[in-house]
């Protein structure tokens, strides 16, 4: 079963490049320009360049109180992650190698059908 939803909020249908952000908007339920931004000032505060870096990321994410899970199992895909460990009353960022996708309703929630891709960490918010 795919369970995967067409989702890109980026204002030029851009596919590459801003899936961090793409992730963000959708898990703060806010628009792509205020993740960027929020996001982007955050990082000026700090002097960080590099919003992509999961290092970056990861700790605005911790800031913002949110801690980063381990994959439940070694080489587990997002498809079985969404099937076998997603609550469907939860919204997930899913970290896969250089990109993340978002799990919401059981769901994948990307610009393209990452299911087979393999999670190495994840965020979760009720």
């Amino acid at each position: 079963m795919s369970n995967y939803y067409y989702y890109n909020p980026n204002p030029l249908k851009i596919h590459t490049g801003d899936c961090v952000i793409r992730a963000f908007a959708f898990f703060f339920g806010v628009t792509w320009r205020k993740a960027f931004l929020d996001l982007i000032e955050w990082c000026a505060d700090r002097g960080l360049v590099k919003f992509n870096y999961r290092s970056v990321y990861g700790k605005y994410l911790e800031e913002k109180g949110f801690a980063r899970n381990k994959a439940p199992e070694k080489g587990i895909s997002v498809a079985r992650f969404r099937d076998d460990y997603a609550d469907i009353n939860k919204i997930y960022i899913i970290q896969c190698p250089r990109h993340l996708t978002i799990i919401h309703q059981k769901n994948i929630i990307d610009t393209f059908d990452c299911s087979d891709r393999t999670v190495e960490g994840y965020w979760e918010r009720k």
